[in-house]
């Protein structure tokens, strides 16, 4: 170990961090703002009138229906009447501000007629958004 030296040690290079993140920030909003300018809208630019009412917001309910292997309904986990569930669905198709979406879920051993006699009942009442739940083999 010497004490004076006529060579002072030379410095190890260093890379400065900072400067690298501030570029890297740079290309980022770059490359931003290049591709923002690339995309190509599908449409007229217009000017559009404004009204004073507001838009009309449909609120989307889901609803379940579930068949058991032996046939019986549930509507929302609630047992229920082929009849009960006609004027319950009824009832609900009514409210014009609330969109249905519903759910059918049977067992696999059950009747394909109690399936098919839901999706009817559905139709006719005017419920467009059916859907199958499965299971994911």
């Amino acid at each position: 170990m010497r004490l004076f030296s006529d060579h002072p040690e030379e410095e190890r290079a260093r890379i400065e961090l900072i400067p690298m993140i501030d570029i890297m920030f740079f290309l980022l909003v770059v490359f931003i703002f290049i591709s923002i300018s690339l995309i190509k809208l599908n449409g007229v630019t217009l000017n559009l009138p404004k009204a004073a009412t507001q838009p009309i917001k449909k609120e989307i309910k889901t609803l379940n229906i579930s068949i058991t292997e032996n046939g019986a309904l549930y509507l929302d986990k609630t047992p229920v009447t082929k009849d009960q569930l006609k004027s319950d669905l009824a009832a609900i198709a009514k409210d014009p501000s609330v969109k249905e979406q519903i759910i059918i879920s049977g067992d696999k051993d059950s009747h394909l007629q109690a399936l098919v006699s839901v999706m009817n009942l559905c139709n006719t009442l005017g419920f467009d958004n059916l859907s199958i739940r499965t299971q994911e083999q």
